[in-house]
Parts: C-alpha cells; structure tokens; sequence
C-alpha cells in the first residue's frame, strides 16, 4: 500500500474537496475511493508527532475525509485548509458625500466664505 503526507487540502461549503502530497494534487473523491479500497493510505503529519491517519467516513450517505491529532472530536484535516490572502479595496465616498462636498463649496464660494461646517 502507498502511503502520501497530506500538506494543503482545499475545501468550500460543502468540506475538503482537494488534497495536496508531495505526490501531488487529487480530489477528495479520489482519495476516499483510493483509503475505501485499501489501494492508497493517507496521513497528516501534525506539529511533529507520530503521522495522523486520515479515515474515509460517512455523514447523511456521503463519505468525507477526517483526521483527528490533537484528541478533539473536530476534524483537524481542515486546519490544513489553504486560506487565500485577504485583500483590501479601497472604497470612494459615496454620491452622496461627494454632492454634499460641491454643494457647500458652491454656496461657500457664492456667499464669499472660505470655511464651512460640515
């Protein structure tokens, strides 16, 4: 039987649907059949302790991938989920502020003043 290291899965709202080895990259599905038929074995190295296997279960008739090495009942395979970098946008103020803004400076200019109270 072939043993792989996990390193990266990938997942969305439904849970893990990609897994990366240093073998390479292949979906959940392939994985579950590969662990489900004995071909292949899957193992998370955590922080250095013993490899964790990793189980091919069921959960309302769809098999999912689990590992658990800290003892929790959670699924630690998703600590190894790729998170992608946030980005931040910068936003332009609103229509709004921006008609407020010239509109006091039309009536400033007219009025011949130079501030204005916002």
């Amino acid at each position: 039987m072939t043993e792989h290291i996990i390193e990266f899965v990938a997942r969305d709202r439904t849970g893990i649907t990609t897994v990366v080895t240093a073998d390479g990259v292949s979906d959940a599905d392939t994985v579950i059949r590969a662990i489900s038929a004995g071909h292949s074995g899957y193992a998370v190295a955590a922080s250095g302790i013993r490899p964790a296997p990793v189980r091919s279960l069921m959960a309302l008739g769809t098999p999912y991938l689990f590992a658990n090495w800290d003892g929790s009942k959670r699924n630690n395979l998703h600590d190894l989920a790729f998170t992608a970098p946030i980005r931040t946008v910068p936003s332009a103020p609103s229509a709004g502020v921006r008609f407020r803004t010239a509109v006091v400076a039309s009536l400033a200019s007219l009025f011949g003043r130079s501030h204005h109270r916002a």
